[in-house]
């Protein structure tokens, strides 16, 4: 199955703003960076990640989703799978 939605431009802008925040980061901890501003640092990528994550699984939803459940096509299993993320997503 393919990535749902249909803005892969703006989801590879996203990603690219992440990986200037890890290579910021990383470049922190080679400078010998106070341990708050890297923690900072930390927590604005773990976030930059969940919201890229939750667009891409709204798109999921909206997408994929509900297709195989109007279809009736293997919803059950999907939901599962959705179920399954939530709960990565919680941790």
């Amino acid at each position: 199955m393919s990535l749902c939605g249909d803005d892969h431009p703006k989801l590879i802008a996203r990603i690219n703003r992440i990986e200037g925040q890890v290579r910021g980061l990383k470049k922190m901890v080679k400078d010998d960076r106070d341990c708050l501003q890297v923690l900072k640092q930390i927590a604005a990528a773990g976030g930059a990640l969940r919201s890229l994550g939750s667009v891409i699984l709204e798109d999921h939803l909206k997408g994929c989703v509900a297709t195989a459940i109007q279809n009736k096509d293997h919803e059950a299993e999907l939901i599962t799978e959705v179920v399954d993320i939530f709960n990565k997503f919680s941790r």
